[in-house]
C-alpha cells in the first residue's frame, strides 16, 4: 500500500470540497468522503494533529448552495484546518457517505425534492 503524505492529501481533500460548485451533490459526496478518510488516515500515519493554512478562504457560498448548512459548516471547518479539523472531518463522513448513495439527498438545497413522499 502507498503511503499519501499530509499534504498531498490536503491538497486533495481542499480541491475536493472547492468542487462544490461544479458537481452533482452524489458525485461531490463520494470525492470529498473519500478525500477526508485518505488524510485522515494521512494525518494519523504521520501523527499529525492539524492541517497548514489554506491558500484562500473555504467556499462557503457554494458549500450552502449545495448542502444544508450543518455540512456545509463542518466542511468549511475542514478545508480551513486548524486543531479540530479531525474531529469535523470525522462528522462529515456519515452524511457524506449517505449522500454519495441516495443519488437525491434530502440536505442538499438545489437538489431537493419539491415535496415529501410518504
Amino acid at each position: 500500500m502507498t503511503s499519501v503524505s499530509l499534504e498531498t492529501a490536503t491538497a486533495d481533500l481542499r480541491a475536493a470540497i472547492e468542487s462544490a460548485s461544479e458537481l452533482e451533490p452524489a458525485a461531490f459526496a463520494r470525492r470529498t468522503r473519500n478525500a477526508i478518510a485518505q488524510a485522515v488516515i494521512a494525518a494519523a500515519a504521520g501523527a499529525a494533529e492539524t492541517l497548514a493554512p489554506p491558500d484562500r478562504c473555504a467556499p462557503v457560498e457554494e458549500l450552502l448552495e449545495l448542502l444544508d448548512p450543518e455540512l456545509a459548516t463542518l466542511l468549511a471547518a475542514v478545508y480551513d484546518g486548524g486543531a479540530a479539523w479531525k474531529s469535523h472531518a470525522i462528522d462529515a463522513l456519515e452524511p457524506l457517505h449517505a449522500l454519495a448513495h441516495s443519488g437525491r439527498p434530502s440536505t442538499a438545497r438545489r437538489f431537493a425534492p419539491s415535496r415529501v413522499e410518504p
